[in-house]
């Protein structure tokens, strides 16, 4: 089970106690924690044991479950998703009814919906629509809003008013049962075998409160194993705290080892020796994969101009792969949605014989915990064997979701799942416009289940949100999106063609080259990101996903508001460094 690692990930995976596993960028992080989900998965003394793999984002808990398959390991008890994923699923759900706010049910507003309110409030209330409104909540209880207080409670009386909850309500009422009914920390912490936390360091203060109150429980076995490097900590514009040991000690009431992993397998070491001028801390980081030794490039330019963007980058992607690079080693990458997005387009457009995986284009981005997002990805998934784990395990979803609303399909069957899918397999539309397509297709969906949509305040009001959201963003010139159903389907592409996508994105992967663009200051980092050392630690976070060439650029002619001119991030720019 442990063959291929080296010494420190063998001495991380096999620790008994809890881990607090501090990686280096290309160390093997994810390598370690895979074959720690695997190592616990085989040692596992009862079939009810539950093993839990906290992830930053939905891609990297789909990322652990793939390597699991391939170390062909038993996934049965691995629980892998999202914070707020395991708080529906682990704690609101199964208990909503020992609060009054959730006992009569509830729907999750989507992130379209809940900035399309925010931003109306922000008109009604006179501020800039920049203005930051922190819907966020502290362990205390408390809102972490202070000088918009009305304008948040309105909104929170809005969406109340729908029988939604925000993301971040999530959370609030997932530590409101915790902590008020010790009973469930007790439950859950007999439950799980294993509690592994990846990217520790991007952990919010009510996010660290609700896993200490599992491990407080007063019963019950269960081990932490914490990975994360303070370095890549670059969410702290969205609370994102980087405990130290003692202090995870201390709020976990509970002793942490602490293990290393030091090596790099993925940079040269020029690569890794120009990225460490943006290190924070003073860990040394040796080369150790076979590339170590190669010569690498690395450039900046600072006069290309924005009209010609697209034309530079496109010239690079073309002569990587002339050389042989293959289109998934090459990203292009910049620090947010509104640069990527028409970056995008244009490159497609510009260079039609190449793959793109620009997921930022598809109009359906921001609805990942709406439930027609969740039918639609099964109907733009192809049914194949190799996709065939992945639809099961979505349509599992669903059909517990639909439960939540009252909707109880195949009750005595045992094989719920596979006749879902047989359903939705059976299904065909000629539609070509892709949300006529999935309008199409959720219609015979519940034709064929015999559910009228319109009964069923949940469904009816996501429904809402959905089209509403897509429409909106299909008709934004800004975005340019592309309409037809292929365009649609190719948002779950993930393993095809140049990747096109922010540096919070891209955090966790590795790229032969690396091209990223607009690094420009008030953009990295953004006007509103007031934490220390934000943009060293974008800067570390980008160039450290290259293993072989590092292109980055500050562009001209991009200006403010006001009309000033946008200059280079201060930080790179005052590099001194002899750039190829």
């Amino acid at each position: 089970m442990l063959k291929g690692l080296n010494k420190q990930q063998k001495k991380a995976v096999i620790e008994e106690g809890n881990v607090l596993l501090t990686a280096c960028p290309g160390s093997g992080k994810t390598r370690t924690l895979t074959y720690k989900i695997a190592y616990e998965l085989e040692r596992l003394t009862s079939s009810k044991k539950i093993i839990i793999a906290v992830t930053f984002t939905n891609r990297a808990a789909d990322e652990i479950k793939r390597r699991i398959r391939n170390l062909n390991a038993e996934d049965t008890n691995l629980w892998a998703g999202t914070i707020h994923s395991f708080c529906l699923e682990w704690i609101l759900r199964p208990y909503m009814c020992y609060l009054d706010e959730l006992k009569n049910g509830f729907s999750i507003s989507d992130e379209y919906n809940t900035e399309n309110i925010i931003n109306e409030l922000k008109k009604d209330y006179g501020l800039n629509y920049w203005t930051q409104i922190s819907t966020r909540y502290l362990p205390n209880g408390e809102k972490e809003e202070i000088e918009n207080r009305d304008l948040l409670d309105e909104y929170h009386e809005q969406i109340a008013s729908d029988k939604l909850i925000d993301f971040d309500q999530i959370l609030h009422y997932s530590h409101c049962l915790i902590s008020t009914y010790p009973k469930i920390s007790e439950t859950l912490k007999n439950m799980f075998q294993l509690i592994c936390v990846d990217e520790y360091q991007d952990t919010q203060k009510l996010q660290y409160a609700i896993l200490a109150n599992i491990m407080k429980g007063v019963s019950g076995n269960c081990k932490m194993f914490m990975v994360g490097d303070s370095d890549q900590a670059i969410y702290g514009s969205l609370g994102g705290v980087a405990k130290s040991k003692a202090e995870i000690e201390s709020e976990f009431g509970t002793l942490f080892i602490n293990k290393e992993l030091s090596g790099n397998y993925r940079s040269n070491q020029e690569i890794i020796d120009y990225y460490t001028n943006f290190q924070i801390s003073d860990i040394e980081i040796k080369a150790l994969g076979s590339n170590a030794e190669e010569k690498s490039i690395i450039t900046f330019n600072k006069v290309v101009h924005k009209d010609d963007l697209v034309e530079y980058i496109a010239t690079i992607i073309r002569e990587k792969i002339k050389d042989g690079i293959p289109e998934h080693e090459i990203c292009v990458l910049a620090p947010n949605w509104f640069l990527v997005i028409p970056m995008g387009r244009k490159l497609k457009s510009l260079l039609p014989e190449i793959k793109f995986d620009a997921v930022g284009l598809s109009p359906l981005l921001k609805n990942k915990e709406n439930v027609w997002f969740k039918i639609a990805r099964l109907f733009l998934v192809s049914p194949s064997p190799k996709t065939y784990l992945t639809r099961k395990r979505w349509s599992t979803e669903l059909l517990n979701e639909l439960k939540d609303y009252g909707i109880v399909l195949f009750e005595n069957d045992e094989f719920k799942s596979k006749r879902l899918l047989k359903i939705i397999n059976s299904i065909y539309s000629e539609e070509s416009d892709g949300l006529k397509y999935l309008t199409d297709c959720f219609l015979q969906f519940f034709e064929k289940l015999e559910i009228e949509i319109a009964l069923n305040e949940h469904l009816q009001l996501q429904w809402d949100t959905f089209f509403d959201g897509a429409e909106k963003r299909l008709e934004n010139p800004d975005f340019d999106l592309a309409k037809d159903i292929e365009s649609f389907r190719k948002m779950f592409k993930h393993e095809e063609g140049v990747v096109v996508n922010t540096c919070h994105g891209i955090k966790g992967e590795e790229f032969d080259t690396v091209i990223a663009f607009g690094l420009l200051h008030g953009k990295l980092p953004n006007w509103n990101e007031r934490t220390e050392k934000a943009a060293e630690k974008l800067l570390y976070v980008i160039c450290s996903r290259a293993k072989r060439e590092l292109h980055m650029i500050s562009e001209t002619g991009r200006v403010t508001g006001s009309r000033k001119p946008y200059n280079p991030t201060t930080q790179l720019n005052s590099v001194d460094y002899d750039y190829d």
